[in-house]
């Protein structure tokens, strides 16, 4: 039986699932942080832990630890700049928390985990995931914090976000090794006249963009995949795919 643990850690609500063995073991294990108390790999809502961990049994995945963060505000913390806000009217606004968010990761809740738990705290074997807003905030932090964060995973990532496909431009060429499993409905955004009619074209800039700066098509994965919306269960069907491709392939 799947179980996961809530802890609360200052303020924040974590979900955290220890490998299967953790108790017995004296291992340590690679930890994965997810946006939105790791709704990826929430039994209630998919069965992608369960294959994950038949996987690590089979031996072709490692065993993972995984952090799910509670946002106190998606809207807010996930979002890189602030924002006139393209679901609700009125004065409600992206509120462009993402930086506060990214050093929170970094330098409080990544040295409690590593504190508590018997991780390989290193970059090589830390990743950081998350579907729509949370694949966003997941690569705008690995990019910020290229040496914490060595593997990404964005499904669906909500890049048509004003502003964050010329930030990723901006950003210093740099290679640190980094790995990066992208993908995307091919009709997400078809239709709409607001922001997220830029939902494809953008995810597609972003990956030509990482190519141009250091990743190659051995670091930088993309998968466009048969969806006309934005589909959680469509995405998040890539998970155990982005995990062998971000762990096992070399």
């Amino acid at each position: 039986m799947i179980t996961a643990k809530h802890v609360k850690f200052g303020a924040r609500h974590l979900t955290i699932y220890l490998p299967d063995g953790y108790e017995e073991s004296t291992e340590r294990y690679r930890v994965i942080y997810m946006q939105d108390s790791a709704d990826l790999i929430d039994p209630a809502k998919s069965n992608s832990l369960s294959t994950i961990r038949t996987l690590t049994a089979e031996g072709e995945l490692p065993a993972f630890l995984f952090v799910g963060i509670k946002p106190f505000d998606r809207n807010d913390e996930y979002t890189p700049f602030a924002a006139n806000h393209i679901f609700e009217s009125g004065e409600k606004t992206f509120g462009g928390q993402a930086a506060q968010y990214a050093a929170y990761l970094v330098n409080e809740l990544k040295p409690y985990i590593d504190s508590r738990y018997r991780t390989l705290p290193d970059g090589e074997h830390t990743g950081i995931m998350g579907f729509s807003f949370g694949g966003l905030i997941s690569l705008y932090t690995a990019l910020l914090y290229p040496d914490v964060f060595g593997k990404i995973g964005s499904f669906s990532g909500s890049f048509w976000f004003p502003g964050i496909v010329d930030w990723v431009d901006q950003q210093p060429v740099r290679n640190h090794g980094q790995r990066i499993f992208m993908n995307v409905g091919h009709g997400e955004g078809v239709g709409r006249t607001n922001g997220q009619q830029w939902m494809v074209p953008n995810n597609l800039a972003i990956y030509e963009l990482l190519l141009s700066k250091g990743f190659s098509e051995h670091t930088a994965e993309q998968i466009v995949y048969e969806s006309d919306s934005h589909n959680f269960e469509k995405g998040v069907h890539y998970l155990p795919e982005a995990l062998k491709w971000l762990y096992v392939t070399a």
